[in-house]
């Protein structure tokens, strides 16, 4: 059988691992639920209007707390009555290999972004054990800012606030640049390297 293996003779079905337990399918993907309940706990049109009256710095202030109480939330949920296969599964490996960045750390940031801005347009350009590149073009939180009259980029604290947070969970100590930018650039690029 050993040799089977090796030379990859053995059945199809003994090569594959299987995704679910018996009688249990496993998602590996975000609930829905999750969105659900992201979208109670935080009404980002709402704080956007709040904001119409504040000063640059209290904008940013906000904004920062915001990023901040979002990310603890979404990992604690996403950690508990959200835990998936695919999260099961990263802190398996990085148990197993030590390896936590990036996995851990952007399972973390695309299920917050996910879960709040479920209609942003997002991509993980890439995501190596040095550097994560996230890119954002379509941003529900910089939209309803404008809409309020909020101009110039504020929300970046948003962004840089909850990294940090999912670095602190994680253990990551990360450094954070902005490639690009949104008003420029039509899209913000986040270089999250450890």
């Amino acid at each position: 059988m050993a040799t089977g293996w090796k030379l990859g003779k053995a059945p199809i079905k003994d090569r594959v691992m299987t995704l679910e337990k018996p009688g249990k399918p496993l998602l590996f993907d975000a609930d829905k639920g999750l969105v659900e309940d992201m979208a109670f706990k935080f009404n980002i049109a709402e704080l956007a209007k709040g904001l119409q009256s504040a000063d640059e710095k209290e904008v940013m202030k906000a904004l920062e707390q915001l990023g901040k109480e979002v990310m603890k939330v979404t990992i604690e949920l996403v950690d508990s009555k959200y835990l998936d296969r695919t999260g099961e599964m990263i802190e398996k490996v990085a148990r197993q290999t030590g390896i936590s960045f990036p996995h851990r750390f952007e399972r973390y940031v695309e299920l917050s972004t996910l879960s709040l801005r479920p209609r942003d347009k997002w991509n993980v350009v890439k995501a190596s054990t040095k550097e994560m590149l996230f890119q954002v073009s379509a941003c529900f939180i910089h939209q309803m800012l404008q809409e309020a009259g909020i101009q110039g980029l504020p929300c970046k604290t948003f962004c840089f606030a909850s990294f940090e947070v999912a670095a602190e969970k994680t253990g990551d100590h990360i450094k954070i640049e902005m490639k690009k930018t949104l008003p420029q650039d039509s899209m913000c690029l986040f270089s999250i390297s450890v």
